[in-house]
């Protein structure tokens, strides 16, 4: 399977779906966090991963890369990068979204712990 192939099965197919089934709660700035997070990615894993490549630790089968390469890496290892970032990042923001917006749980007392019983109210409170 080629880099692409991959690419399209596992990255960009489940980055769609997400898309689609979030697309009402997606807005420029609810997604401008993961424009930050992307260059953070960028800026940490390019260097350690042309250095990788460069000395052999691993690489890159040229007939399954499309053979741009910037530096030591194919450009799918970019997109890779990217589109994974992207991936999990709609995916946390969709998970927490659904937690925050969720009411909070009401919570039952242990099994025999005792149970506060509600005091009846005043005439000042009452009153007020």
């Amino acid at each position: 399977m080629t880099y692409a192939r991959f690419l399209g099965l596992f990255v960009v197919l489940p980055i769609l779906f997400q898309l689609v089934r979030y697309r009402r709660t997606l807005t420029p700035r609810g997604l401008a966090p993961m424009g930050l997070l992307m260059v953070v990615v960028y800026a940490a894993t390019s260097p350690w991963d042309n250095l990788a490549v460069k000395w052999g630790l691993w690489g890159f089968k040229p007939e399954l890369i499309w053979g741009i390469k910037l530096g030591y890496l194919p450009v799918e290892e970019y997109l890779f990068f990217g589109l994974q970032t992207l991936l999990v990042g709609l995916w946390a923001r969709a998970r927490l979204l659904r937690v925050l917006e969720s009411p909070e749980p009401q919570r039952r007392p242990a099994e025999g712990a005792a149970v506060p019983k509600p005091r009846p109210a005043d005439a000042k409170e009452v009153a007020s």
